[in-house]
């Protein structure tokens, strides 16, 4: 059996458990069409109405360039509304449709996390997360 001489660095064991479980809810969306961040995104605009994609874009670490085709994506699946803020700001809201989908995305979000914590010792749960949101809030130096 080949070894794998990076298994104890935690950084790298961190990034192979973030693709397994984002594998797995790509997996589990599929049935709705969308991609983990396609269905982030709805819940985003779901909590924040009126909400700038420039907004989103920064809040969820994902660059202009890769934003635009996604919210267009969205708008032409007629799940997201498009409204004028200003001159070149739009303000997106869910549409009917929009609001379903994020809805039953939500639904299978909540049943893939309540699968990862359940293989977390309910006394580390609250440890865990807290460690996640450390490490996920650190600053370049």
């Amino acid at each position: 059996m080949i070894r794998d001489p990076l298994k104890d660095l935690p950084g790298y064991a961190l990034r192979r458990v973030s693709v397994a479980f984002m594998s797995r809810l790509a997996a589990r969306l599929v049935r709705l069409h969308l991609r983990p961040t396609e269905a982030t995104v709805l819940l985003v605009i779901q909590d924040n109405p009126g909400v700038k994609q420039s907004e989103i874009g920064r809040l969820l670490g994902v660059v202009s360039a890769n934003m635009a085709p996604l919210v267009a994506r969205l708008a032409d699946r007629n799940l997201i509304i498009r409204q004028a803020v200003d001159g070149r700001s739009q303000g997106l809201t869910l549409s009917e449709a929009g609001r379903r989908t994020a809805q039953k995305a939500r639904g299978i979000m909540d049943d893939h996390e309540a699968d990862l914590i359940a293989h977390i010792p309910k006394a580390d749960c609250a440890a865990f997360v807290r460690v996640l949101h450390t490490l996920a809030n650190q600053k370049d130096n």
